[in-house]
Formats: C-alpha cells, sequence, structure tokens
C-alpha cells in the first residue's frame, strides 16, 4: 500500500457546533488561507496541501474520513488510489467504503458507499486503515467501472503477479448479477502484457469498437539489432500501432538524464526503423481514447473493421 503523505502533520478537533470558539478559529484560518478543511473536523496547512499532487490529496482525504470514523472499510476506487492501482478517470472526490445492505448503496456527506453482505473476505488492515485487500478491490473496480477502466486496473493486476484464476473466484464468491458480469469480461479479457494503462484502455476500446484483435508487444529488428517492441501489431494488415502517452517526455525515470526532446529524437528515429522493417505505423495519445477519434484514426491507417 502507498503510504499516506503528511498523515501525521493533519491537524485534528473535536466534532463543535457552529457557534464553538474552537470551530471559529478553524474557521477564520480557512478563510485567510492557512489551513485548508480536508474533511469535516481535520485541516492541514495550506502550503503542505498545495505542495501535494492531486493522488495525494485524495489518499490525504481518505486517511481523514478515517479519523474520524476508524470502522470504516476502504474499497473500490479509494482501495485502488491507496494500492497505487491506476485509475484512467480523473481522481474521485468521494471516498468509498462498504455499507450493509440495509443501509443500501449511495452517495452523501462526502461518501460513496457500496452496499455487501461480505465485510470479511479480503479485509485487511495497514497502517490504521482498514481496507480491501489488492485483489478485492482489483475485483471490484472491474466490476463498478466502464469496460476500459476495468480493463486497465486487472491488467495492471495480471502485470503484478496477481494470477487470473485468483480474481475469478473472488468475483464469484463476491458479486452477482451484473456486477459479476461486468468482472467476469474485464477479468477474461485483461492481459499483463500490457505496457501501460493507456495501452490497456486502447486495447479495450480496439475491442468495443469492433477491430481486430492486435498482438501485443511483438519485437522488431534490422540489421543494427533490435529495435524495440511495439505496443501493437497487426499481422494481416501489416500494421502497427503505438500508444504515446506522454510519460516518456516527464517521468524522470524514463528520461533516464535525457532532455525531452532527446527522448522525442530517440523516438522518431525508432519510428523510422520501425517503418523502414516494412509495417506502417500508427500513433495515439490519451487525447484520442475516445471511440470517435481512436475509431477513425485507425480505418484511416487501414485497419478494417470486422463483421
Amino acid at each position: 500500500m502507498i503510504p499516506i503523505p503528511a498523515r501525521f502533520e493533519l491537524v485534528r478537533v473535536g466534532v463543535a457546533g457552529p457557534s464553538s470558539a474552537n470551530d471559529r478559529t478553524f474557521r477564520r484560518a480557512v478563510d485567510r488561507g492557512e489551513l485548508v478543511r480536508v474533511r469535516r473536523g481535520v485541516f492541514l496547512p495550506a502550503e503542505r496541501w498545495r505542495a501535494l499532487q492531486p493522488l495525494d490529496q485524495y489518499r490525504l482525504t481518505i486517511a481523514a474520513a478515517v479519523e474520524r470514523a476508524p470502522a470504516l472499510i476502504v474499497s473500490h476506487r479509494s482501495a485502488a488510489v491507496l494500492w497505487g492501482v491506476p485509475l484512467v478517470d480523473p481522481v474521485p472526490t468521494e471516498v468509498e467504503v462498504l455499507t450493509s445492505p440495509t443501509n443500501g448503496s449511495r452517495r452523501e456527506g462526502g461518501f460513496r458507499r457500496w452496499a455487501t453482505r461480505d465485510h470479511e473476505t479480503d479485509v485487511l488492515e495497514i497502517d490504521g486503515i482498514r481496507a480491501t485487500s489488492l485483489r478485492r478491490t482489483v475485483v471490484e473496480i472491474a466490476s463498478s467501472l466502464a469496460f476500459p477502466g476495468a480493463v486497465a486496473a486487472v491488467d495492471w493486476a495480471l502485470a503484478h503477479g496477481i494470477p487470473r484464476d485468483e480474481l475469478a473466484r473472488l468475483a464469484m464468491a463476491l458479486l452477482s448479477g451484473g456486477a459479476l458480469k461486468r468482472a467476469v469480461v474485464a477479468i477474461g479479457f485483461g492481459d499483463g502484457r500490457s505496457g501501460s494503462p493507456g495501452e490497456s484502455v486502447s486495447r479495450a476500446l480496439i475491442h468495443q469498437l469492433g477491430f481486430p484483435a492486435p498482438e501485443l508487444q511483438v519485437a522488431f529488428h534490422d540489421r543494427r539489432g533490435l529495435i524495440g517492441e511495439s505496443d501493437f501489431f497487426w499481422r494481416r494488415w501489416s500494421l502497427i500501432g503505438e500508444f504515446d502517452g506522454m510519460v516518456k517526455y516527464q517521468n524522470e525515470r524514463m528520461l533516464r538524464g535525457r532532455t525531452p526532446a532527446q527522448v522525442l529524437a530517440a523516438e522518431k528515429r525508432r519510428e523510422d526503423r520501425l517503418r523502414a522493417t516494412g509495417p506502417r505505423v500508427a500513433r495515439w495519445v490519451w487525447q484520442d481514447l475516445t471511440p470517435d477519434r481512436l475509431g477513425p484514426l485507425l480505418l484511416d491507417a487501414g485497419l478494417p473493421r470486422l463483421g
């Protein structure tokens, strides 16, 4: 589980009535921009809050919610953020937790509550936070998100060594109806060879749009040796597909001491070498990952829809 930054810098106050001096003091500090109200009764120095990335702010929001109600079981997208499971949608604003069937699934007071009879299977406590296990989190993500986001989570789990059959068995034990069907489809479609969440979303959209399934991570060589592995390859149509997530131009680990311009130039040389081996190359970015944009892009590259 990813550590929650600045968790112990949280300022906690008791539940106070709106007329109490204690409450007024903190409200004035918020009005002056000195504190940020993370959750009811839990604050953080504003400078520290602004220094955090959105995911870290959200992790801190989860910690603040648990401060107020330690019995909560963090689940779904909130648990995914704690575990480091990639989410392809914007960072959530609500804290997602389990609740009983009698309470029912609902949204209230900054929470998204998911009704379930099973509050015991694959629930654990880490650093004072009760949360669903990594594999249960992936199963519940697969059952609750749209297909592309569900596939991204399943691909990541498979790549990190969680067996497909474990996910499938847990889904059968926990879920029913439409939720079970969605989870089983996403788990069955998952592929641990996917190199990034963007590649996972691409593959899911390619499937939904009715295009042929590509081969993944196919190695290409020329006289100089290995060029690299393509994200996608349609051998019959001699087409390579490449998702460009831009992270390679921003992440220090992937830059490996190079400037973004140097990485861009290396990518251009790589693509030129790939084209020289014969196949055409189609590239796309995050902004293209919608049916209205990816579909025409692949059709223009010569890839037909099936059926």
